[in-house]
């Protein structure tokens, strides 16, 4: 499998050399004080040969960024703001997490909740923990977890507000967020906002479990059903979650007006860790094989400097 699918890699490769990497800071989530493996220096990716061609993807916007230096390794259209359907999932739990919920909670899923679109898993009626909602909000990009979540912290309007004003605090520049559920075609990002909220994503322990997973089982409170929740995230039967790659974060999203997309973080052996974004590739395969021909070209046309790493206590300000 692992040949075939390098062969089906190569097939990929394009004449078209992607443009000079470019350094962006991202902001991260505000952590406290705890024992962290400190980096010093940050090692930046250096192409292993000034000939490294890109590779030719179906996606509209493309961007493979590197996690630690924040360097973009690989860039299509990143600036431009494209729908990004399901994707919005991504600020959507952010900003649920940071209003402190308790998971045990239940929540009563009502009329409103359900935007009739997507797959309908839970009826008018039923309770479901905020723990099963926010695992079907991930895991199985359900549209009614999205909506009941978001109004379980207050309102509707104030979430998506909330939403906003965490794009705009993580220096998403072009986004802008409609709904929680990613439904509305105005919910716009570019690919590289994308890649910072995927950033961001990662110092949430919560959502990395969660992505992680191929599938749950939730419960409704007052059906007493158990319902399967599979993910939506293909690339996890594939060889990049398999050794020596790792997938620690994924999101897929899909709507007509914006095609289908992917975000993903990948680690390899070495415990580099890149992100690949493709928004508005052709079709439910191609969003997968965008991105994952775009992972695996960066780690093996990149090399990443050895650095020191010691153990000590960091504090993020």
């Amino acid at each position: 499998m692992f040949a075939e699918s390098f062969i089906a890699l190569v097939g990929l490769l394009s004449v078209h050399a992607i443009q000079d990497p470019t350094t962006i800071t991202l902001p991260l989530r505000q952590l406290p004080v705890a024992k962290y493996v400190v980096v010093l220096p940050v090692g930046v990716p250096i192409k292993k040969s000034t000939d490294v061609f890109g590779v030719a993807v179906t996606a509209k916007a493309a961007a493979v960024l590197d996690v630690a230096s924040g360097q973009l390794l690989f860039q299509k259209d990143v600036e431009k703001t494209y729908a990004i359907a399901s994707l919005t999932k991504l600020v959507t739990a952010m900003t649920f997490l940071d209003s402190k919920p308790s998971l045990e909670e239940e929540v009563t899923i009502l009329p409103e909740d359900d935007p009739h679109q997507g797959k309908e898993v839970f009826i008018n009626g039923e309770r479901v923990s905020k723990r099963d909602l926010f695992r079907s909000l991930l895991i199985g990009s359900i549209n009614t977890a999205a909506e009941a979540l978001a109004r379980s912290t207050g309102d509707r309007t104030t979430f998506i507000r909330a939403m906003n004003e965490k794009a705009k605090s993580l220096g998403m520049i072009h986004a802008s967020f409609a709904d929680p559920a990613g439904l509305d075609p105005n919910s716009q990002a570019s690919a590289r906002d994308v890649a910072i909220a995927l950033q961001a994503a990662l110092s949430y322990p919560e959502i990395r479990a969660v992505t992680a997973m191929n599938k749950v089982m939730v419960l409704g409170r007052v059906s007493g059903r158990s319902f399967e929740i599979k993910s939506t995230n293909l690339l996890l039967n594939s060889f990049l979650n398999k050794a020596p790659y790792q997938i620690l974060v994924g999101k897929t999203g899909s709507l007509p007006e914006a095609g289908f997309c992917l975000a993903q973080v990948t680690r390899n052996a070495e415990g580099n860790e890149v992100i690949a974004v493709v928004l508005g590739s052709d079709n439910h395969f191609s969003r997968f094989q965008d991105a994952k021909a775009l992972t695996y070209w960066a780690f093996e046309n990149f090399n990443w400097p050895k650095v020191q790493a010691r153990l000590g206590q960091l504090s993020v300000k």
